[in-house]
């Protein structure tokens, strides 16, 4: 795999999930809030999925208990990345590092994700403007292309759209719905015009078993995509490819991603063979669709910017002939060191396919919650869209994976 199916989950930011379960153990044995008085159950429930930041922030003060009001805090911070309030992070950071000094200083990943701004980042992200989504509210096509250039040669071909600044630069993004949030370059940064965070620090990961990759954050005065146009957008700065990320997809409103085009506002689909749910936990936004692969429930991430058609995070295994149709999970390629292939059926609401699909031993894909246990989830990638295309509508509740 090279880099250019490199997706950054970045390490200090999934310290926020994790930081979750870690200051849980700050928290008292007994739990003495109602369930609806909940803030973790409620940030999941329905209210808390659709809560504005201000909502948010005021629940999260009701919450007396120290540990539990940490664990409340690191929750608003992280909505406030992926809502790009970059000026509102700042105070209410430096606030949370100073309540919780103690807590934070004994706790080495919570020590690591409150020191991720320096006094210099701070006052930038002071200075900021608020992020705003201008909208294009008329039908607009963009031409997906399956190279970063025209002089760019790979094997592994994912997709591409054309992304312009303020200061006239126009740059290709890999449309990448399985990023929680867009990444830049250190090049396309610079050319954009960037305002890096030149004392802002964190470590990474990726899917693909890289880990404590370093990296930076920025804000951009300008982004357009088409028609529409976001404001001082805060993004993350590294040395790896340009990712447009579900952070800003989500932000678009409606569109409909197919092998060759990204539609903006398109008609609604007159069908929704397999629904699709937008998921939120802190930061790490996803696309998911329940299914089953050869009879094993779980559920699966639509993923733009893997370059598989199926990539599991669980090996074959093998499986009830009459049941699932083919005679099971024999190794296709169980030699390659990178990976092994595998014949499987996925069940997907509305379609069944046999298939091939692809076990990588080193990938960290994220697990997910299935029935109150985590399970293995499987990557939908952008070869599935020689079959498939993504209509998205997260502000209105529908969206679908049709298959074509």
């Amino acid at each position: 795999m090279n880099g250019l199916n490199m997706k950054a989950v970045c390490r200090s930011l999934m310290l926020f999930a994790s930081a979750m379960c870690v200051s849980s153990g700050l928290m008292s044995a007994s739990r003495t809030e109602a369930p609806e008085q909940d803030f973790d159950r409620w940030l999941v429930s329905e209210a808390g999925q659709k809560a504005s930041l201000a909502q948010i922030r005021q629940r999260c003060e009701q919450v007396q208990d120290a540990g539990n009001n940490l664990n409340c805090s690191v929750s608003v911070v992280t909505r406030m990345f992926e809502l790009k309030a970059a000026n509102q992070l700042p105070d209410y950071f430096v606030a949370t590092q100073r309540k919780h000094a103690r807590a934070i200083q004994a706790n080495t990943e919570l020590k690591l994700l409150f020191s991720m701004f320096g006094s210099e980042s701070l006052s930038t992200l002071r200075t900021t403007g608020d992020f705003s989504v201008k909208k294009n509210r008329q039908r607009e096509v963009l031409t997906i292309h399956p190279y970063s250039s025209e002089h760019f040669v790979s094997d592994e071909v994912l997709p591409f759209i054309d992304v312009k600044s303020a200061n006239g630069h126009s740059v290709r993004f890999i449309v990448d719905t399985g990023a929680p949030q867009t990444r830049i370059n250190y090049a396309t940064a610079k050319l954009l015009g960037i305002r890096l965070l030149t004392d802002s620090h964190y470590a990474y990961s990726t899917f693909y078993g890289e880990r404590d990759l370093s990296a930076k954050l920025g804000v951009l005065d300008s982004l357009s995509i088409g028609a529409s146009e976001f404001r001082n957008v805060l993004v993350f700065v590294s040395d790896r490819d340009n990712l447009l990320g579900l952070d800003l997809i989500s932000k678009l409103g409606p569109l409909k991603i197919t092998r060759k085009t990204l539609e903006l506002n398109p008609a609604r689909a007159v069908r929704c063979d397999s629904p699709i749910t937008y998921t939120r936990l802190d930061i790490n936004q996803r696309l998911t669709i329940p299914a089953r692969l050869d009879n094993r429930a779980t559920f699966a991430i639509v993923d733009t910017g893997n370059v598989d058609y199926l990539t599991s995070a669980a090996p074959g295994a093998q499986v009830n002939v009459v049941t699932s149709m083919t005679p099971g999970n024999s190794p296709a390629n169980a030699g390659n060191q990178h990976y092994q292939t595998f014949k499987g059926v996925l069940k997907l609401p509305g379609n069944t396919l046999a298939l091939t699909y692809k076990y990588y031993p080193g990938f960290t894909i994220p697990p997910s919650m299935l029935l109150g246990q985590y399970v293995p989830s499987i990557l939908l990638g952008w070869r599935a869209f020689d079959d498939f295309e993504l209509n998205l509508d997260i502000e209105a509740g529908r969206s679908c994976f049709n298959k074509v």
